[in-house]
């Protein structure tokens, strides 16, 4: 296929929070000359792709179904030059069934479940050859793509796609802020991103002596779990839960200390929003967090994600004002690598790809 004929896209993908169509496939729209997006959930602010809503008829898990059936019929009835994916279960498996059928290259966007659960699990070979059926797979960062290579995926096929913020909206303050929290945990409350390990950490701290306001972001299913965890300790009138924020940029700047907890994790767009509005960071050692998180110069980074070791490194960020200044100063610098300018450009990148195949 020649380098310029990937002019049509068709996105098979759904995203429970619609906004995240923006951050992941505005870019590929303005790469592309027609962007089709079927999926349950259209953002309608983004009007630079064309959506192909699916009715759920009431259940989720039946319009998910009913996507591949929308979506057979749109790859047959309309000319695609490509079919893109984020996600290998169902999404990824949607587009390498449509493959033969529409006769068009696909590509595949690893999450971090992908390789880190799927890829290890008892069916992982099953995984592993489905990915390497794809003609282009994309991963967040450094330690993904050596996994790839590790399932045999060809070097030439894998591009790293830039997790993007926008970067007109997350700055640094234009004015110094006075905080209101010393530290500030944001994401789902899921068993991954282990928000109850944060509340351990902060009864660690509050044991050491060390007084701190914090506030958590977000609801899911370990809410119920991290609200006991809480009353517990005692911590109810030290942590905040306002619950979940479309848009989270106050509370970096209202916040001296980003802390980071996941078990398992590719490379968070709340960690990449928290550098780039300057905020000091604490972030364990998983996925592809090191290649953005330097130990001492861009963030603290806690190898033992045990309470005590979270705790001694929130504890020396909260005691060391100029230790937190130099975090936050230097994690600036990721807004240059992690722009919506950059994002498109990898996305010309992965066209190319597919349309050598």
């Amino acid at each position: 296929m020649d380098a310029t004929a990937i002019d049509s896209v068709l996105i098979v993908s759904e995203h429970q929070n619609p906004s995240k169509i923006e951050r992941h496939y505005g870019p590929l729209a303005d790469a592309s000359s027609q962007t089709t997006m079927v999926c349950l959930t259209p953002y309608e602010p983004l009007e630079s792709i064309t959506y192909k809503p699916v009715p759920s008829l009431g259940h989720r898990l039946i319009g998910i179904a009913l996507m591949f059936v929308v979506a057979l019929l749109e790859g047959i009835r309309n000319d695609y030059d490509a079919i893109v994916s984020i996600s290998l279960f169902p999404y990824g498996c949607y587009a390498l069934a449509l493959r033969p059928i529409v006769g068009v290259p696909a590509h595949l966007g690893i999450i971090g479940a992908d390789i880190d659960v799927h890829a290890t699990a008892w069916y992982g070979p099953v995984v592993r050859i489905a990915i390497r059926r794809f003609d282009s797979v994309s991963v967040p960062g450094s330690v993904h793509r050596q996994a790839l290579l590790g399932f045999g995926v060809a070097a030439t096929r894998i591009s790293i796609l830039s997790n993007a913020i926008d970067t007109d909206h997350y700055v640094p303050p234009p004015e110094p802020v006075e905080s209101t929290y010393d530290f500030l945990w944001i994401g789902r409350f899921s068993e991954e991103k282990d928000p109850v390990l944060f509340v351990e950490t902060l009864d660690e701290l509050s044991a050491m002596g060390v007084e701190f306001r914090a506030v958590m972001l977000g609801d899911g299913a370990k809410y119920d779990e991290v609200e006991r965890a809480i009353d517990a300790r005692n911590l109810d009138d030290l942590i905040d839960r306002p619950g979940w924020v479309d848009d989270p940029r106050q509370y970096y700047y209202d916040a001296d200390t980003f802390v980071l907890t996941s078990s398992r994790d590719a490379l968070p767009l709340t960690l990449i929003e928290a550098m780039a509005t300057g905020r000091a960071s604490v972030v364990p050692n998983v996925g592809s967090v090191p290649d953005i998180a330097t130990h001492s110069e861009t963030a603290l980074v806690v190898d033992d994600r045990t309470p005590s070791a979270f705790a001694d490194a929130l504890r020396d960020l909260a005691t060391n004002e100029q230790l937190r200044t130099r975090l936050g100063t230097n994690a600036i610098a990721v807004r240059d690598e992690f722009s919506y300018a950059n994002a498109r450009d990898d996305w010309r990148r992965i066209l190319r790809t597919l349309a050598d195949t």
